[in-house]
């Protein structure tokens, strides 16, 4: 299935923890569920950069390997291509960068997915906020809340969204500590979601350099109360791409 947009470019951007109120802005579609990568075959191979740092190594392989127990897509670890800080696309693939990005923006994981003109995935990044997930003191400084971090971005960028189950993809405070994995019914949604072929391909196996691409220079601020749910905010670029940011906070 392809997805068309009202504009000629689409960057969605997702992100862990509680969620932000809505800008009234239309758009098609707020479900990354109905968002693929392009590609010719049932099953296919997608590279994920490691901008990381050594001390993410051991969990990023560990999450590659539970994705990859899938029949649909291999997530292939290759050579990062991004500065971590900036955390950058690249075309045709994923880049998974960590860096100190401040507690002052609440979130612990961000994932950006990027679209083309047919409205398929052609670039995703991944950012793993150190701020909380190696700060001494933090509650997120522990390994289950970075491996389910990790794995909950690395599963938006194939398209899959939150989840009311024992998944990694579930966002619940609750989940970030003890759902640390994907489960089988993720690797359905996989199957229904890549169930057809396309005739192109957004997801390359060439040597391919990073982009310079607007970004939105902020995010919403922090809603305010226990009872936050997950909302979509839509911001319009100078050049008039659209970004459509869907965004979970780190509890106090």
């Amino acid at each position: 299935m392809t997805r068309r947009f009202g504009h000629p470019f689409l960057l969605i951007v997702i992100a862990i923890g509680l969620v932000v109120l809505p800008v009234a802005t239309s758009f098609a579609g707020t479900s990354a569920a109905s968002y693929h990568w392009a590609r010719k075959r049932s099953h296919f191979t997608l590279q994920v950069g490691d901008d990381l740092s050594h001390n993410w190594n051991r969990l990023f392989r560990r999450t590659l390997s539970d994705w990859n127990k899938n029949d649909t897509v291999t997530l292939d670890k290759a050579r990062g291509r991004t500065d971590p800080k900036k955390c950058q696309r690249v075309t045709g693939r994923v880049e998974v960068c960590n860096s100190q990005y401040g507690t002052g923006t609440g979130w612990l994981g961000l994932t950006r997915l990027y679209f083309d003109q047919s409205g398929h995935i052609e670039a995703a990044t991944v950012q793993l906020n150190d701020s909380f997930l190696n700060a001494s003191g933090s509650k997120y400084d522990s390994d289950a809340a970075r491996r389910h971090t990790m794995c909950h971005e690395l599963g938006h960028t194939v398209g899959l969204e939150h989840v009311d189950t024992r998944s990694c993809m579930n966002n619940s405070q609750k989940a970030v500590f003890n759902n640390l994995k994907p489960i089988h019914r993720d690797f359905r949604e996989l199957r229904r979601n890549y169930d057809h072929r396309d005739d192109e391909t957004t997801v390359s196996s060439a040597s391919v350099t990073s982009e310079d691409v607007l970004v939105p220079t902020s995010l919403p601020a922090k809603p305010t109360g226990p009872d936050a749910t997950e909302t979509v905010t839509v911001q319009t670029l100078d050049d008039g791409r659209e970004v459509v940011t869907f965004i979970t906070w780190a509890k106090d």
